[in-house]
């Protein structure tokens, strides 16, 4: 394999490439052999009439072009090898002579050129990393409520705190809607997860009393369908648990944790949460450095980089909704959208996205950074411990190119802040 020519403009790069010639003539054969055993020749079993009649048989060109593509595909890695280039996409491809010489025309979208601005000594500001007794307090009680005792009572109607087994039928404009119905579902009363005021038309229910009832629901509603609109609910109490919820003791710190005091625990609850807001505070001070790297950085992001980038959000959504025993089907019918849909609203932030990686990748080879060895087993540690699978699970070719290029932009984002000004 050789190229003859390699012509960019922009993210398109048109390549004249040399095949062997061989090879050529073994992809004809093979595709030959193949139409052999599919297409019905007169007067022959499938597969059993001689080559000459079946030349005589079939469309040549299609033949060829089938060929041809078989060696594209097989030579493909070669030629990126060869070129040097990131290939992005192949937009088109054709023979330029298949007569004696196997040569062809391919024309692909490679990564952009980055022009980067200022990188070194980019100001911004950064928060005080700060943690109120009120947010300690609050995650010690979530703790204490995870941890309560759930009895099943009668004999009186339900009250804040219980939770409270419903049947559940929501209406917008007289009509029943699925996503706001539900057969024996749970509410904590007082938790208001479903909508403001829904939980107060609970309280004072007996199991087996029911009522309508009309609620707005918030304009930031899950099902954006629904937001900002007047409901109206009707409700079956099935069943009422109360809930005894422990004290805060020696004892109970020592059944929960690996501490022995209540003292030991808060502490510790203290630093978790300062570690915490100090990586939330650099995470925001590095994302406020990058923005003003992109805004003085040229790079034009082709449609291919950005639809790229969009099936790598499509698959990073996809994990986090299996990781909650949901898929992408259910989330696109609680929208009431289409996968065409949802891929144009992730567009914008998908081209951002690719824009960002490309900067941090031209900035990192700009100062020399590299992945190392160590490096690369350690965020493959990382992964497995952080997922509970063993680390053989990541040290595929595909995964150790990924992990590497996020090493490399992590380490070009640090750079960044290491030669920053705090304003």
């Amino acid at each position: 394999m050789k190229i003859l020519k390699q012509e960019r403009t922009g993210s398109n790069v048109k390549l004249e490439v040399e095949a062997d010639l061989q090879e050529y003539k073994n992809a004809f054969d093979s595709v030959m052999e193949e139409a052999g055993r599919s297409i019905k020749v007169p007067g022959f079993r499938p597969g059993k009439a001689p080559r000459n009649i079946l030349e005589q048989n079939i469309n040549a060109d299609f033949v060829k072009e089938r060929a041809l593509e078989q060696v594209i595909r097989e030579s493909l890695p070669a030629i990126i090898k060869e070129s040097g280039l990131e290939v992005i996409e192949i937009q088109n491809w054709a023979p330029v002579s298949l007569d004696g010489q196997c040569v062809f025309s391919l024309e692909v979208v490679v990564q952009p050129e980055v022009s980067l601005g200022k990188y070194k000594g980019v100001q911004a500001g950064k928060k005080q990393a700060k943690v109120e007794d009120s947010q300690i307090d609050e995650y010690i009680r979530s703790v204490l409520a995870e941890a309560a005792q759930v009895k099943e009572i009668s004999g009186r109607p339900v009250k804040t705190g219980d939770i409270a087994e419903l049947d559940v039928e929501g209406q917008v404009n007289g009509k029943p809607e699925d996503a706001l119905s539900q057969k024996s579902l749970p509410v904590l009363i007082g938790d208001n997860r479903i909508a403001p005021g829904f939980d107060g038309n609970i309280e004072g229910l007996s199991i087996g009393e029911g009522k309508e009832f009309n609620i707005t629901l918030p304009a930031d509603y899950y099902v954006k369908e629904f937001s900002g609109a007047e409901a109206l609910f009707k409700v079956t109490v099935k069943r009422i648990a109360e809930r005894t919820i422990p004290e805060l003791s020696d004892e109970f710190v020592k059944k929960i944790s690996s501490f022995n005091s209540v003292e030991e625990y808060k502490s510790d609850v203290r630093k978790r949460f300062e570690d915490a807001v100090k990586r939330e505070a650099e995470d925001h001070f590095k994302d406020e450095l990058l923005k003003k790297v992109l805004e003085g950085s040229v790079v034009e992001i082709p449609d291919a980089v950005t639809r790229r980038e969009t099936d790598i959000m499509l698959d990073e959504m996809n994990v986090n909704l299996e990781q909650k025993g949901l898929s992408l089907d259910h989330y696109l019918k609680s929208r009431q959208i289409d996968l065409n849909s949802l891929r144009k609203e992730l567009e914008p932030k998908a081209a951002d996205r690719a824009k960002a990686k490309l900067v941090l990748r031209a900035v990192a080879k700009q100062e020399g950074l590299e992945a190392t060895v160590d490096d690369l087993e350690n965020e493959i540690k990382k992964i497995s411990e952080e997922l509970g699978r063993p680390p053989e699970d990541y040290r595929g070719e595909m995964m150790k190119e990924y992990l590497k290029d996020f090493i490399l932009r992590t380490k070009a984002l640090d750079f960044i802040a290491e030669h920053a000004k705090i304003k």
